[in-house]
């Protein structure tokens, strides 16, 4: 026996000095010992439950749980372990138990503990290998076994973890009573080439040469491949003989344009076995002379702007939309973005989601400039790039459009399933919303056969239409020619001033009919088709046809992000009343501009029509007050819309005017960023999976300090920003391989005082670096297990640990006894339990004994009666008055019942 809380056994002197006192004052009768007995008991059973009493029995069945290494390093080593496990098993007894967990950056459970029962040992649970947490594993063991059996963990691994501390966990296990033991299990040991380190400057000015030096470890010698890039341009490439061990390389890179820029490094060999750990990653920030981006929509849109900008210090770069950066580096290379005229279909989704990031996050400036393929014309109805824009691209109650009718035809296809069709029901969404309540709208999606989602009639609730719209589901085949003719009998009778079509699908028409012919017999009906095609297997002639016949547009899309974009462009084109196309002076709003305009301001052919934002600064409008020039800052960046041209075509005599220079140099640098970021210092580090950016301030601010992570596609990471000192912050997250930004802002009054941005990099998981079998913590982790590193699997179910014991706590039992004997004290102290049940009991027998009596009395009298009948008399008896009844005789009766009561006395004696 053994006791939880034996304290409480104390009490046992109080209670005894009591009962002591009782018993002195006991008159030692029958009754008082019951009563003594009984509380006695009481008290015992009632202090033995507090104590917690428990009942020890020894176990001597051993209960085993293996843990198992599935991460990345060991993957090969697999079966080797199954065959260890199983050799193992055919070592055990009968009553001993088993249990397996595996393990890689988390664990699982493969076989709860049970009897082993001659089945495989399998693998089945999925581990991800990424990671190496022996911690994780032994707690989950530990979870499986009762620490007061007899309990051994069995640990089959190389040593080499990433993550957390294994030997911790194994001293707590062994505090519970469980031994670790541990089995080693060598590493893979395929050839591998593996990129140890990438040192890049952090801070370079431009016209400086750049020093990247490189580690590569081997565990054989090869020959290999290094290539680095810079940006998007590889810039070295190089054939290098790799010895066994750490080779060490160098090579110069001389920077010219200033901004981030990112360095990616790789080494490739025939032979090598993880290609997980052969890349790393660089990033510099470049200091020097700005940098603007002119992103052309046609190839001279942005001459008159650049050619305003040469007499300055930057440096101007043009570029078509297809050279657009693809990464949020590629971006942070400028200083400010300009789009001359460039269409929203000419750029992803994506690439206006990075922009808006560079803008908010890193104080990239933005100008968009005007045109037939810009603003609402473009496309750019609810995209990121109207967010951080000025003015909205949708006329808000403002210009009396005339009476549109629009029907999309959409192929809801199989080939359509999943993010296409998705795409294709937002885009028809965005045209809804930029058409007006009195607008004619129809939708129409095919498979097989058209399907009319949405009658042709005209808008009464955008919110029923749009949710009508975007429950479209995919279907089977693809037919276009039915669907197609259904839209124009639909318009054809329809009395509108403008009556457009667009047509989207990925697939090919199943036969060729008269499309042609259908069309031209609507020719009367002025509706204009334009004709979208999803993907390389569209029928691109077909629809290009189609466009050409209805007077439309044709749109090849390889992105299918755009078409949200190409859409709500079709949309604008057809009301076609966003183009103010009436010659004006424009109207100084704005003192920013005065100083250029003091002998007057140059004549405007047209603009686009847009509506400024609630906070944007109008510094130019037209004489209908829409803006011409409109500013405002959107996070940490400002920017520009210039709702005319640049070529002249709109801006009239603006391009030749003597103050178009001096005017746009000022638009220009006022976009650029204005925090240089000097107040802040941030260094980065990783275990496991968790990424931890320690910020450090130079000088304490008063001012609230905020940061967050953004990753190199421009989306912001989840991450927690804390406080850990004065001057001091952290931000965690989750951090994959690959180049992050850290941006931090310090506010004072609600407003922006001051900001850092930094870029630095997340290397290639731990878990793919060379490495050895580390026997040092093997050993560690058993010696802090109180276990051994084991040789052979026949040495796993030993009898070498202690015997287990197993207890069980018995004070529910002691309660209710106690219950019971308090019952009965009670029963005893109220009603004299045991005096009364004795006396009962005679008396019970002497009623008894009477009533026998009782009955051999009645008896004896009825044969006395008798006898006294048969007696013979006189004839003649005398005179009963006669008789004299002090000399008579006692009578018959009275001698009867006196010898009755002696013959009862007598036979009671007997007994």
């Amino acid at each position: 026996m053994q006791f939880e809380h034996p304290l409480w056994l104390l009490v046992l002197l109080l209670v005894t000095f009591s009962l002591f006192l009782y018993w002195k004052q006991m008159r030692f009768v029958t009754e008082e010992w019951v009563l003594i007995s009984l509380r006695s008991l009481q008290f015992i059973c009632l202090i033995f439950a507090l104590a917690g009493l428990q009942i020890v029995t020894p176990v001597t069945e051993l209960s085993t749980v293996f843990v198992v290494d599935r991460s990345d390093s060991q993957k090969n080593q697999s079966d080797e372990m199954k065959n260890y496990i199983q050799d193992a098993l055919e070592e055990s007894k009968v009553e001993d138990e088993f249990g397996i967990v595996t393990f890689g950056a988390g664990a699982n459970v493969e076989r709860n503990l049970r009897h082993y029962e001659e089945e495989k040992v399998e693998f089945l649970a999925e581990s991800d290998g990424t990671a190496t947490n022996l911690a994780s594993g032994l707690s989950v063991a530990g979870s499986l076994l009762d620490s007061t059996r007899r309990s051994r963990v069995v640990l089959l691994t190389d040593g080499n973890e990433t993550t957390h501390d294994g030997v911790a966990r194994a001293e707590e296990l062994a505090r519970q009573g469980i031994t670790v033991d541990v089995k080693a299990f060598q590493p893979d040991s395929q050839e591998d080439a593996a990129i140890t380190s990438f040192s890049v400057p952090n801070n370079v000015y431009t016209g400086e040469t750049a020093s990247l030096e490189l580690n590569v470890e081997s565990n054989k010698e090869m020959k290999a491949s290094v290539r680095i890039y810079g940006g998007n341009e590889q810039i070295i490439e190089k054939e290098v003989q790799l010895e066994a061990g750490v080779n060490r390389f160098t090579f110069n890179d001389e920077v010219s344009e200033s901004g981030f820029k990112e360095y990616k490094a790789e080494v490739y060999a025939i032979t090598d076995a993880i290609p997980e750990n052969n890349e790393a990653y660089g990033i510099s920030n470049i200091k020097g002379t700005p940098r603007i981006l002119v992103v052309e929509g046609e190839k001279g849109e942005g001459d008159n702007a650049v050619a305003a900008l040469d007499s300055t210090d930057l440096f101007v770069k043009q570029i078509t939309p297809e050279l657009l950066p693809t990464s949020l580096t590629g971006l942070a290379e400028y200083q400010s973005i300009l789009f001359a005229n460039v269409s929203g279909s000419q750029v992803s989704e994506d690439q206006m989601t990075m922009i808006e990031s560079a803008v908010r996050d890193f104080g990239t400036g933005f100008i968009m400039t005007g045109g037939k393929n810009s603003f609402g014309l473009g496309g750019y109805f609810k995209t990121p790039l109207e967010n951080i824009l000025p003015v909205d691209m949708d006329v808000k109650g403002k210009k009396e459009i005339p009476s549109l009718g629009l029907v999309i035809v959409l192929d809801r296809s199989g080939s359509m399933t999943g993010y296409k069709l998705d795409i294709a029901k937002e885009a028809a969404a965005r045209s809804v919303e930029l058409l007006r309540e009195r607008d004619t709208f129809g939708f129409i999606a095919f498979d097989d056969q058209p399907w009319e989602i949405i009658e042709t009639k005209p808008i009464k609730d955008k919110k029923n239409v749009i949710e009508t719209v975007t429950s479209v589901t995919a279907g089977g085949g693809t037919e276009i020619f039915s669907s197609l003719s259904l839209a124009y009998q639909r318009l054809s009778p329809l009395e509108l001033k403008r009556k457009h079509i667009i047509l989207l699908t990925d697939g090919q028409a199943n036969n060729q009919p008269d499309y042609e012919g259908m069309m031209q017999a609507s020719e009367n009906s002025d509706i204009t088709l334009s004709t979208v095609a999803i993907g390389s297997d569209a029928d691109q002639i077909l629809l290009e046809d189609l466009a050409g016949y209805g007077e439309g547009r044709f749109y090849n899309v390889s992105d299918a992000s755009t078409i949200p974009s190409i859409l709500a462009r079709e949309t604008a084109l057809t009301t076609r009343t966003y183009i103010e196309d009436n010659p004006f002076f424009p109207v100084v709003t704005g003192s920013e501009v005065q100083p250029y305009v003091e002998d007057g301001v140059p004549r405007m052919n047209a603009y686009i029509a847009t509506t400024p934002k609630g906070r944007a600064s109008v510094l130019l409008q037209s004489e209908k007050e829409d803006p011409v020039l409109a500013k405002w800052q959107y996070g940490l960046g400002k920017t520009i819309a210039w709702t005319s041209d640049l070529s002249g075509e709109w801006s009239g005599g603006w391009p030749s005017w003597k103050q178009w220079s001096p005017f746009w140099n000022n638009i220009v640098t006022s976009t650029l960023p204005q925090f240089e970021g000097d107040t802040f210092e941030l260094t980065s580090t990783k275990q496991g999976e968790q990424a931890t950016v320690s910020i450090s301030a130079y000088e304490e601010g008063g001012g609230d300090v905020t940061g967050k992570i953004i990753d190199s596609a421009g989306n912001e990471v989840p991450s927690q920003f804390r406080i850990t000192a004065p001057g001091e912050y952290e931000l965690t997250f989750k951090g994959e391989t690959g180049v992050y930004f850290a941006q931090v802002e310090q506010r004072e009054n609600g407003e922006v005082s001051d900001a850092y941005q930094s870029g630095f990099v997340i290397p290639y998981n731990e878990e793919y670096r060379p490495v050895e079998l580390d026997q040092k913590k093997l050993e560690a982790i058993a010696e802090a297990g109180n276990g051994r590193v084991l040789t052979e699997s026949d040495q796993v179910f030993l009898r070498n640990i202690p015997v287990g014991n197993e207890r069980q706590s018995i004070w529910k039992i002691l309660l209710l006894l106690t219950l019971f004997l308090f019952i009965a004290d009670i029963a005893l102290r109220r009603f004299g339990l045991v005096k009364v049940n004795w006396k009962s009991k005679v008396a019970r027998s002497d009623h008894a004994q009477t009533n026998v009596n009782t009955q051999k009395f009645e008896r004896l009298k009825s044969a006395s009666k008798t006898s006294s009948t048969k007696r013979p008399f006189s004839k003649v008896d005398p005179p009963k008055e006669n008789v004299d009844k002090k000399a008579s005789p006692p009578s018959d009766k009275t001698n009867n019942s006196d010898r009755m009561t002696r013959l009862l006395d007598a036979k009671n004696k007997r007994k």
